[in-house]
C-alpha cells in the first residue's frame, strides 16, 4: 500500500496514491500498472500525475484537521515534481476557505504543498483527494526502480495535536525496470513546514499570503485594512495581554466568592442554633 508516517491523536491518517491522468486510453492505463497503491511504470522523458488520497477522522470529539503539509520526496537525478495542487479534502466539514503555499526544492528532491482552512471552523475529516502531484521523469533516467515518498507529510488538528500518518512509498518503475536505483539522502530541513508552530487557525496563517508560491483560494482581504484598524487591533491586543497578565487574579475571584459564601452560611447556621437551641 503506497501510504505514508507523520504523531499524537487517537486516530491515524492514511495516504494512498493512484493515477491522476484520466485522459489516457485504457491500454496505456493498464500498461502503466497504476492501480491504487501499485507501482507506476513510466518511460524516460515522460510526465505523469498522481492523485494523493487522504483518509483521516481527526482526534477526539469534533477535533478535525485544520492544516496539513503534503511533502513529496524523490531522487532528483531520476524524477522531478513539477507541480503539486491541492484537492478538495480540506473543504469537507463546515464552510471554510482554503489557502495554499507551494515550495519546490528540486536539488533537495523535495516539493511541499501547505494548505490550511480559514477559518478553522472545526476542521475537516473524511476521505478525498488531498493533492494532485505532477512528476517528470528525467530524459536520461536509467532503467530501474525508484520511489516517490510521502512519509514526511504533516497533519495538524484544531487542538494543535499532530496526527500519525501511516504509510510508505510509491514505487516508480522506469523503462524496463530491473534493479533498484540508488537512493537519495534528503535534507530534513527541506521538508520542514510551519505546522506545529501555531500555523493552524485564522491569525497564524495570514502572514503567508504575500509569500512567493502562495495560492489563496480565500476571501481574506484584510491586509489592506490594517492601517485603519491598527489602533483598534492594538487596543484589543492590549486588552488580551492585560487579561493574560492578570489571569491569576481573575482566577481567584470565583474562589474568593465561594469562600465568602461558605463563611456567611456557617455564620447563619450558628446564629440559628443559638437562637433556637435544640430541645
Amino acid at each position: 500500500m503506497a501510504i505514508s508516517p507523520a504523531a499524537g491523536a487517537d486516530q491515524v491518517a492514511i495516504l494512498s496514491t493512484e493515477d491522476g491522468d484520466e485522459d489516457e486510453d485504457e491500454d496505456e492505463h493498464e500498461d502503466r500498472d497504476s492501480d491504487r497503491n501499485g507501482a507506476y511504470h513510466v518511460e524516460p522523458g515522460e510526465e505523469f500525475t498522481i492523485d494523493l488520497t487522504l483518509y483521516a477522522e481527526g482526534g477526539h470529539g469534533d477535533d478535525g484537521v485544520v492544516a496539513l503539509a503534503v511533502v513529496a520526496q524523490y531522487h532528483p537525478d531520476y524524477l522531478e515534481v513539477t507541480d503539486i495542487e491541492r484537492g478538495p479534502w480540506l473543504e469537507q466539514g463546515d464552510a471554510a476557505d482554503v489557502a495554499t503555499e507551494q515550495t519546490f526544492a528540486h536539488d533537495e528532491g523535495t516539493a511541499t504543498l501547505e494548505q490550511w482552512r480559514e477559518p478553522a471552523a472545526g476542521g475537516a475529516t473524511g476521505m478525498a483527494t488531498v493533492a494532485t502531484v505532477t512528476v517528470a521523469v528525467a530524459s536520461d533516467a536509467p532503467d530501474g526502480e525508484t520511489t516517490l515518498e510521502f512519509g514526511e507529510t504533516d497533519i495538524e488538528l484544531e487542538s494543535d495535536w499532530p496526527v500519525p500518518v501511516v504509510g510508505g512509498s510509491t514505487p516508480i518503475v522506469i523503462g524496463d525496470g530491473g534493479e533498484e536505483l540508488e537512493s537519495f539522502e534528503h535534507d530534513e530541513s527541506a521538508a520542514d513546514s510551519d505546522l506545529g508552530d501555531g500555523s493552524s487557525g485564522d491569525e497564524s496563517q495570514s502572514g503567508d499570503e504575500s509569500d512567493t508560491g502562495t495560492d489563496t483560494d480565500t476571501t481574506t482581504g484584510e491586509d489592506g485594512d490594517e492601517d485603519e484598524d491598527g489602533d483598534e487591533d492594538g487596543d484589543e491586543a492590549g486588552f488580551v495581554t492585560g487579561l493574560a497578565s492578570n489571569g491569576l487574579a481573575l482566577a481567584l475571584v470565583p474562589a474568593v466568592a465561594v469562600g465568602a459564601g461558605l463563611t456567611l452560611l456557617c455564620a447563619l447556621v450558628a446564629v440559628r442554633l443559638r437562637d433556637h437551641p435544640s430541645r
